[in-house]
């Protein structure tokens, strides 16, 4: 004999589904988010290195080549303006910058994020 049910209520499905689209958001959402501080990691690490071999290269090498790694990057262009600074004993080396980035998501207000990545070293 067989029988319309199944035995199964359903509710399983319907609470998979749910988990479904929570994560499927939490990755959208993330990748957003995540995208904006790997730019800022990048730019920071950029600066570091140019800090890192200060010793060698003059403040306008150091700066084209944060300008070209901005580029690079993708980051908005008043990112270009660095600041750089050399400090007397022991010769230290400050490189910073600042700018801002617009963070739009669905469901969320528009929300301005600003940045001001600061590299100290001792060359």
């Amino acid at each position: 004999m067989v029988t319309g049910r199944c035995g199964r209520r359903g509710t399983s499905t319907l609470g998979c589904l749910v988990s479904l689209v929570l994560f499927l958001g939490t990755m959208y959402y993330g990748s957003k988010v995540g995208a904006i501080y790997w730019r800022l990691y990048s730019i920071r690490d950029a600066m570091k290195v140019s800090a890192r071999f200060a010793g060698n290269q003059s403040d306008e090498l150091i700066r084209r080549q944060l300008i070209s790694s901005v580029d690079e990057i993708g980051l908005p262009g008043e990112a270009k303006r660095f600041r750089i600074r050399r400090l007397g004993q022991p010769r230290r080396i400050i490189i910073e910058t600042k700018y801002e980035e617009e963070l739009d998501l669905p469901l969320i207000h528009s929300r301005t994020l600003v940045f001001t990545p600061r590299v100290e070293n001792r060359y």
